[in-house]
């Protein structure tokens, strides 16, 4: 969102971006059949209500930012790639009428002027309804209520104990149809918690944060809820990594003994071992275990900050996998301590170029910053991390000099980086960048919503610059999904020639079947061959689990067969297949429903 709050560029192309075409079609149909109600947007977020096939309408979050959008959310169980087509229908909803969407204020402008007396009352009326959050209010008050202070603070570690006991599955969940949810719920509360130590963190009490991290890993250690989830849940893993961050970074904030660095060494090693049955054997805590063994006292951690060493060399072939995030953790404080020049030191020590790179932006450095970026930066990623870092310290120009130098650049997130610097330049009124930026994208990502950016920015260009784009979708190799994507493009210009020749170019059922249905009328004989083609080793090979499938080939064969004036060959076709596989007591009826449709 612009800091002005106006809306920030948002168009269709962008949510056919975000979509799979069919969830974008779906949440077309939903938008247009006003299935979106109570649309209210209340600073950079947006909720909604869409009716679906569920009694209760989901419910769909949309958080923006200068750039368009930043996150989207739904209730419903979607998990696919792209966005659902509840969310497609509200952002179609926002982008087609912006003046049904109502504006209200953020919470936090709700509460600024409310008196003591009106919070209270609110809030333990809010606490009476729901247990959970009188615990969460328990615990934040127990060990954040002094953090900034130089009192030691005492922690409630019962209350942490019986909130990680109530996040945990419980016994009688394994095989449950919402073994899924289960786990994502457990991960999302054991979050929360997660947060109460970033909070004493942030606060440099890495005292607390300790005692928080350790009530919370006494009860995990257990190990006894992990054969109760199943093992392919991101967000548990992601979880139990932001653990083992925070205790990094705990305790190396902690003020300990060289007695109490030991210990927690010790600890953490053992609580390590117990995480294996879940973890597959991968450690968890061993990056803990050694920040608490190295302290600051290191002798390498001190000749790196002094600036003693050079570029990269503060890493030797002993170094293990996790000592990235020790280094992590100690930049962290560095900056949390306004220890800039022993950052800088240490990041340029272990090659962090990134992080040398936001140092140099945080600190109002912004030509070091963009000289550094173009002559160190390697990857699109790492341009479009520093873009966006400029951008949020309100340096446009450089942001967008940045992300230009990055469509230079091959790598991960090119195309991300190209979509961003082509809404941001656009934006910022800057067409030229804007279409350059596109035509990468579309270059580097080929799809219906990228080719329909370029179209947009382009305007009477559109031409040339639309033959080009084809020309290089005929001379390049497309495989996998990056094929199902190009013959989407082919088939939105009607280019059925270069669709077909892809298509029988790949194996690929989600390649042909789009060509097939788009050129029924206009290549009969090509959709009979190749549908047939699809048909028969399903029904020759007798897989009956199949045999619908078969049968939907078939159909499209007939299709083409009667645009092409050759429905009677089509019919004895299907019916000698028919009397061929009389046996087949389970296809024979269906190819028996086919004819009579035809």
């Amino acid at each position: 969102m612009t800091s002005d709050g106006e809306w920030p560029t948002l168009t269709e192309a962008t949510v056919r971006e975000l979509a799979r075409s069919k969830s974008y079609e779906r949440g077309q149909t939903y938008y247009e059949r006003g299935a979106v109600s109570d649309v209210v947007r209340r600073g950079e977020t947006v909720r909604a209500d869409v009716e679906g096939s569920q009694y209760q309408p989901y419910t769909v979050t949309i958080e923006l930012d200068d750039t368009g959008v930043a996150r989207t959310d739904c209730s419903c169980p979607y998990d696919h790639s792209g966005i659902c087509k509840h969310r497609v229908a509200v952002l179609l909803t926002c982008i087609r009428d912006p003046e049904s969407v109502r504006e209200q204020p953020p919470v936090s402008t709700l509460i600024a002027d409310a008196d003591r007396e009106t919070l209270e009352e609110l809030l333990v009326g809010l606490a009476a309804d729901r247990p959970e959050v009188a615990n969460v209010i328990e615990t934040r008050l127990t060990t954040m209520g002094d953090a900034t202070t130089d009192t030691a603070v005492s922690v409630n570690t019962e209350s942490i104990r019986r909130q990680v006991n109530h996040a945990l599955p419980k016994p009688g969940k394994k095989g449950h149809t919402d073994a899924y949810a289960e786990a994502e719920r457990m991960a999302n509360e054991l979050d929360e918690l997660l947060e109460q130590a970033r909070m004493a963190i942030e606060a440099g009490d890495g005292e607390t944060a300790l005692d928080v991290l350790a009530a919370i890993t006494d009860e995990l250690a257990s190990g006894r809820w992990a054969n109760l989830l199943p093992y392919d849940v991101p967000r548990v893993f992601e979880v139990i990594d932001d653990l083992s961050q925070a205790f990094i970074e705990a305790v190396l904030t902690a003020e300990l003994t060289k007695s109490e660095h030991d210990d927690w060494e010790e600890r953490l090693s053992e609580w390590d071992g117990q995480f294996d049955y879940y973890m597959g054997g991968e450690s968890t805590l061993l990056a803990a275990a050694d920040a608490a063994a190295q302290g600051w006292d290191d002798e390498r951690v001190q000749q790196a900050m002094a600036g003693d060493l050079g570029e990269g060399d503060f890493w030797d072939d002993n170094d293990v996998w996790y000592s990235d995030d020790i280094v992590t953790a100690r930049l962290s404080i560095l900056d949390r301590e306004n220890r800039i020049e022993e950052y800088l030191n240490l990041a340029a020590a272990a090659g962090q170029t990134r992080a040398f790179a936001r140092m140099l932006v945080q600190e109002d450095r912004i030509e070091e910053a963009i000289d550094y970026a173009i002559e160190r930066f390697s990857t699109p990623d790492a341009a479009l991390e520093l873009a966006k870092a400029l951008r949020a310290n309100d340096e446009t120009q450089a942001a967008l000099q940045v992300a230009e130098h990055g469509l230079t650049l091959d790598g991960y997130r090119k195309d991300t980086l190209a979509v961003w610097l082509r809404n941001r330049a656009a934006s910022a009124g800057d067409r030229e960048l804007a279409l350059e930026a596109a035509i990468t994208a579309f270059e580097a990502s080929p799809s219906v919503s990228t080719f329909e950016a370029v179209a947009e920015l382009a305007a009477d260009d559109w031409g040339p610059i639309k033959a080009d784009l084809l020309e290089s979708l005929r001379t390049e190799s497309s495989g996998g999904t990056r094929a199902a994507q190009v013959v989407e493009v082919f088939i939105r210009e009607e280019e059925y020639d270069d669709a077909i020749e892809l298509a029988n170019r790949t194996e690929r059922t989600s390649v042909i079947e789009p060509v097939v249905e788009a050129v029924i009328e206009e290549r009969p004989q090509w959709v009979i061959s190749t549908s047939k083609s699809q048909a028969e080793p399903i029904i020759e090979q007798g897989q009956h689990d199949s045999y619908r499938t078969a049968v939907r080939w078939l159909r499209r064969a007939g299709k083409a067969a009667r645009a092409a004036n050759d429905l009677n060959e089509w019919r004895e076709y299907v019916e000698t297949m028919r009397d061929e596989h009389y046996q087949k007591y389970k296809l024979r009826p269906m190819l028996d429903d086919l004819l009579e449709e035809f």
